[in-house]
């Protein structure tokens, strides 16, 4: 199939209109299955707010609206899709237009504006199939046949890692699925060192440091808004180290062209192209801070791979002028330098973090944020004291 299989969700409310709202997809799109879910109730609000995120400002209305009972998921197939620009909650985005004038069409025919839900463009379906049925488009397209049987099939589970995963693997399918990621360094030993008893922490940078949380289930984060975020693998904590483009760990740029020139690693998950590795860890140690010494048996296996020869024997003084030499071709910037402090000064990221939560989240989330951001100050400036 070369079209896109998309999702669309009648929810207990709107499931009286269940023969109606099949009968006008059949009419431009191929239904290819049909799940009736079932959630439970004492963790509806909680897929409810994982599902939608940030831009669900109210769960308690969208819970009046959508009901808390079974629902129906509709997977179907576009063999035409067509894309262009369209006003969307979270902006101007690319969408599918069939799909999101088909969505838009329903609404207005059935009684209020949001028992139902349906994906508008395929990064959307993947995050929304991902977390009802813990497989994304891609490989349900592989296990559908182009002509649904008519059965409704039944399953009684909530979303995807809801009470933790039993398996880190899993963690990577949903990245995998709905994110720009990449896992910046020690990953060599990963999966199987993460879920011992001496596994390190995950340093990952991603483009989208706020839908991110949601998706990984991390309530400590979402619900609490702390300071640590986690998931729970095999009943363990597994702590997430977050870094995103913009936040002056790298170079803006250079955050964004990692993420670009990612590449998959054990078939499981993205790390960095050698390049970025290799500069990376150079930049961890002279920038940030890390030890040498840590990562120079690394850095000597990746300098083979890019032909920067007798790595071992260059002095930290000709390996920093590597790192300058490799800043300077790319336009990168220190950020450390006046120049990029200057341009990415504190009040600048706080008000680029701001309009981006204001986007997303509306003015009540903003008004959340900066409220849980005050109370994390004072939690910590209690902790420095006693």
């Amino acid at each position: 199939m070369k079209g896109e299989i998309h999702d669309f969700i009648i929810w207990e409310k709107a499931c009286h209109k269940y023969n109606f709202l099949l009968s006008e997809l059949k009419k431009q799109f191929c239904i290819l299955d049909v799940y009736e879910i079932t959630w439970e109730v004492k963790n509806f609000e909680k897929n409810l707010r994982r599902f939608y995120g940030p831009t669900l400002p109210n769960v308690q209305k969208k819970i009046r609206q959508c009901g808390t009972g079974k629902f129906l998921l509709v997977i179907y197939y576009d063999p035409i899709p067509k894309h262009q620009f369209r006003k969307t909650s979270l902006g101007m985005q690319m969408t599918n237009v069939n799909v999101y004038d088909k969505k838009r069409e329903l609404r207005k025919n059935i009684d209020g504006e949001f028992p139902i839900h349906g994906s508008i463009h395929e990064k959307e379906a993947n995050h929304d199939l991902t977390l009802i049925l813990g497989k994304n488009a891609i490989d349900l397209q592989k296990k559908v046949n182009q002509n649904w049987d008519g059965n409704i099939k039944k399953i009684k589970s909530d979303l995807f890692g809801t009470n933790g995963w039993d398996d880190i693997n899993d963690v990577f399918y949903l990245l995998n699925s709905t994110t720009n990621y990449v896992i910046l360094r020690n990953f060599e030993k990963y999966p199987e060192e993460i879920t011992s008893d001496i596994h390190p922490d995950i340093d990952i940078l991603v483009d989208d440091i706020i839908h991110l949380p949601y998706l990984l289930n991390q309530v400590n984060v979402v619900e609490k808004r702390e300071d640590s975020p986690y998931v729970i693998v095999e009943n363990k904590k597994i702590k997430f180290d977050y870094r995103y483009a913009g936040d002056t760990y790298y170079d803006e740029k250079w955050a964004n062209d990692i993420l670009k020139r990612r590449k998959i690693f054990k078939n499981s998950f993205f790390v960095p192209n050698d390049e970025d590795y290799f500069y990376s860890l150079l930049y961890h140690c002279f920038i940030h801070g890390a030890q040498l010494s840590k990562y120079k048996s690394r850095l000597t296996m990746l300098a083979n791979s890019l032909n920067i020869l007798h790595l071992n024997d260059k002095p930290e003084s000709e390996l920093k002028k590597l790192l300058d030499n490799f800043m300077e071709k790319n336009k990168y910037t220190y950020t450390t330098s006046p120049k990029y402090k200057i341009k990415h000064n504190e009040l600048i990221r706080m008000s680029k973090l701001a309009l981006f939560t204001l986007k997303h989240e509306g003015v009540l989330g903003l008004l959340r944020a900066i409220n849980n951001k005050i109370k994390r100050k004072i939690v910590k400036k209690n902790v420095s004291t006693n």
